[in-house]
């Protein structure tokens, strides 16, 4: 077929706008350090990469759940070892004074640091985590109950007639001091559960005491994984223990440390003895131990948090490397086709002026 200069001028126009093409999208490539600008450009790589950005937000809300998380367990765990070490003391204060050799004048120099330990006890039960509080259950921000509960806080000390007693979140937990294993458990039990309680105790205070018991504050730390991350305060405060006939009853420490801050004051005159004293050592003790497994059982929570923290920065790493392949550009592959491209482009632009230079006077001439 005939090929006239416009067909020459034509094709040389549309291979120019290909390579041109061709070359802006390299150069794009590059100034933006993304494989392709459009949806259209690539689809599938698209889809991964959008799944990877998906994941990336849900492990990024994780990681900041896991981090919270560990803040509040170390925090707990700083006030269960301080609850341990003041219990330690007045366990140390408690075999001084329980010696034969003391007498009651002696014992009365042991009553002053035992009721300053007994007051540290209650203040650490409020151990707080900013402004709030790790033993409060869901009250972490400290609202007063009811009056006269004008302190807002957890944990309050209260004399109503029969000597100091611990309210948690308004509700008397000395109540339970010394009561029988058995019948504590019947009474938390299926109904009807009141008539095991403490005398006046309603079935509405039982279930109020239910619910405070429950109560414990949980961080989402992953996929269907509520983490607890602080301690109960009813859990905290009671702890089981044999009396001196054997038989297994709860008690609470504060109460513990306030019978042993009445029998080395009062002594004797009181109707207290050396013996009432002694009985004390072993509550102390399983006090400890009941602090420890606690201390214990956050140091397990706090280790897997490190766990779940390692694997979501692993996880992170990954859809970081899928977003990375579906999205970024080799710079070493783009350069090197760039330069092509730019040759490309130059040989056809020197082609093409010399195909279409001469002119018919050229010819005739």
């Amino acid at each position: 077929m005939r090929i006239t200069n416009s067909m020459l001028v034509t094709n040389l126009m549309k291979n120019l706008n290909t390579n041109l093409t061709r070359l802006d999208k390299l150069q794009n490539q590059m100034a933006t350090g993304r494989k392709f600008p459009h949806i259209s450009d690539d689809p599938i790589a698209l889809i991964y990469s959008q799944a990877a950005r998906n994941r990336i937000a849900r492990l990024s809300h994780y990681q900041g759940s896991v981090g919270s998380a560990q803040d509040w367990l170390n925090q707990t765990e700083v006030g269960l070892m301080e609850l341990q070490a003041r219990v330690v003391d007045a366990y140390d204060l408690t075999v001084d004074a329980a010696t034969d050799a003391k007498l009651d004048e002696d014992r009365v120099n042991i009553s002053a640091p035992l009721k300053q330990i007994r007051d540290q006890y209650v203040d650490t039960l409020n151990t707080a985590y900013g402004n709030k509080f790790v033993f409060g259950g869901y009250n972490t921000p400290g609202e007063p109950s009811s009056p006269p509960f004008s302190n807002y806080k957890p944990f309050e000390v209260m004399d109503t007639g029969t000597g100091p007693e611990l309210y948690y979140n308004g509700f008397n937990l000395s109540q339970f001091d010394g009561m029988t294993l058995a019948n504590f458990n019947a009474m938390i039990g299926p109904p009807p559960n009141n008539a095991f309680g403490p005398p006046g105790l309603t079935m509405l205070e039982l279930n109020r005491f239910l619910v405070l018991r429950g109560d414990i504050l949980e961080f989402d730390v992953g996929p269907g994984i509520p983490m607890p991350v602080a301690m109960n305060g009813v859990q905290v405060a009671l702890f089981t223990t044999t009396d001196p006939n054997g038989v297994v009853v709860v008690r609470n420490t504060f109460d513990v440390l306030q019978y042993l801050c009445d029998a080395t004051e009062f002594g004797s005159a009181s109707g207290f003895n050396v013996g009432d004293i002694s009985d004390m050592i072993k509550p102390l003790q399983d006090s400890q131990n009941h602090l420890l497994t606690l201390t214990a059982e956050v140091g397990g929570r706090l280790r897997r948090l490190d766990m779940l923290e390692a694997r979501y920065e692993l996880d992170s790493m990954n859809y970081r490397e899928m977003l990375s392949n579906a999205e970024d550009v080799d710079m070493a592959d783009v350069l090197m086709n760039i330069k092509m491209a730019e040759a490309v482009y130059q040989a056809s632009l020197s082609a093409g002026a010399r195909v279409i230079q001469p002119t018919l006077m050229d010819f005739l001439r």
